[in-house]
């Protein structure tokens, strides 16, 4: 993400003049002596992305007895017995041995914690917000439909039988699927003051729904009937055919065809052929997806191969939201971008809105921030796509570190993330941590 300079600091030859990096300021920081008013405080540096040699090993001799960073210019500084340094990352394939014999390894996999937790964290605020009677039917339809399903789609089991797993057009969790039901969720029940729905009976079709474009909205085309068939049997009610085809109506509380939602055809006003737009089924159903999750504040991200008019799908919902309160950054993705050339886009269309606060330029407008072939980025040596690991950093966080000065946090505020992307291939996977934080339809 950040060359070896950048992290660790440079010495000019000529004038000697040392610049700090951003790790070796982090690192003075975070070891600098303690006063009396933060004796008992605990600090750590947590390095979160990819462990490669080119960096790693320069911090080889702080990780074992030494506890010493040195740096060009000559400084060092020992990690103190208050500090510690906490590696996160996907997987160790280009770790030194001596890095790895000198860390203690935590390997979390994602069947000890599983699903159920995050699941059970959302029904307390959902307990909160709408009362006893919506928390116990949510809790109730997941008991129904999710383990069940999570069984089929990952573990190919059927009832009694075992039959093939079920595929997504880019690799998914368990966890992954349910997050994003439950984003769906908040993004369709209306506001505890309009009189929502509340028993079984009434939420069971917009539960199915959700169902449909969180856990079956990333499967493969050839899978979606599979999964059609399976929701069908698990639910033991009267649904339409094909689960696809249908969008929840808040006002019936059934499910409905998209076909009644597409809007009539309207001309473009410049009468110009390449800003001719017909809606269809598709781009209302994706363009209403889009929107609902914007509205609730997630990240999205449309994934399928060329030519499924996925940006054109992008764009057409930008149209309908109101120009007032959104404004739209779009990026293209190359295998020639690096990190910096993302940041420096992205730095040079907000402001500072406060100490540390950076937003969009017009006030009290709300950026919208498109990647196109999010995929393209080149892999490096060590398996990392640069700007998709700053960009993993600005999702996650919704922070960026400036480039040279003072090396400042700054918050990024009323900043929304939106991505395209064609199916990973062998030669360019991208990265599952970044793909998690995104809610991901499969554009057929």
């Amino acid at each position: 993400m950040i060359t070896n300079n950048e992290l660790y600091g440079v010495l000019d030859p000529d004038s000697r003049d040392w610049t700090d990096g951003l790790l070796s300021k982090i690192f003075k920081e975070c070891n600098r002596p303690k006063t009396d008013e933060d004796k008992a405080e605990r600090r750590w540096i947590l390095y979160d992305g990819d462990v490669d040699a080119v960096w790693v090993e320069n911090m080889n001799s702080v990780m074992d007895d030494n506890r010493i960073l040195t740096l060009a210019n000559g400084d060092r500084i020992r990690l103190q017995k208050w500090c510690s340094m906490l590696f996160e990352v996907f997987d160790l394939q280009y770790a030194s041995p001596a890095t790895i014999s000198r860390c203690g390894m935590v390997y979390v996999d994602p069947k000890n914690l599983g699903y159920r937790p995050f699941y059970t964290h959302w029904l307390k605020g959902k307990f909160n917000t709408y009362g006893e009677t919506m928390h116990d039917s949510l809790k109730e339809l997941f008991l129904k439909y999710v383990p069940p399903l999570i069984d089929r789609i990952f573990e190919g089991i059927n009832g009694d039988e075992i039959v093939a797993v079920l595929n997504f057009i880019t690799p998914r969790t368990d966890l992954n699927c349910v997050q994003q039901l439950c984003h769906l969720i908040d993004a369709i029940l209306p506001d505890p003051e309009s009189n929502p729905p509340q028993d079984v009976v009434e939420l069971e079709k917009l539960y199915i729904f959700s169902l449909v474009w969180s856990m079956g909205g990333c499967i493969t085309m050839e899978d979606r009937e599979k999964f059609n068939q399976f929701i069908t049997q698990v639910s033991q009610t009267l649904l339409p055919p094909n689960l696809y085809d249908n969008f929840y109506d808040p006002s019936s509380l059934n499910l409905d065809l998209w076909e009644k939602k597409v809007p009539a055809y309207e001309p473009p006003a410049d009468k110009k052929f390449a800003s001719i737009l017909v809606p269809t089924v598709d781009t209302t159903r994706y363009s209403w997806l889009l929107n609902a999750l914007l509205q609730n504040k997630r990240p999205v991200m449309f994934c399928g191969d060329s030519g499924t008019a996925k940006t054109v799908t992008v764009f057409s919902a930008f149209r309908q939201l109101d120009p007032e309160a959104y404004m739209f950054l779009s990026v293209n993705f190359s295998s020639r971008t690096t990190s910096k050339n993302f940041q420096d886009v992205v730095e040079e269309n907000i402001d500072k809105k406060s100490l540390k606060s950076y937003g969009p330029k017009v006030l009290g407008k709300k950026m919208i921030l498109f990647i196109d072939d999010l995929n393209m980025p080149v892999i490096d040596k060590y398996g990392t796509q640069q700007p998709n690991a700053l960009l993993k950093f600005l999702v996650e966080k919704n922070q960026l570190y400036q480039r040279g000065g003072d090396l400042e946090l700054r918050d990024i505020v009323d900043v929304q993330y939106v991505g395209c992307m064609s199916p990973p291939n062998g030669n360019n996977k991208v990265d599952p941590r970044l793909m998690s934080l995104y809610c991901v339809f499969n554009v057929t």
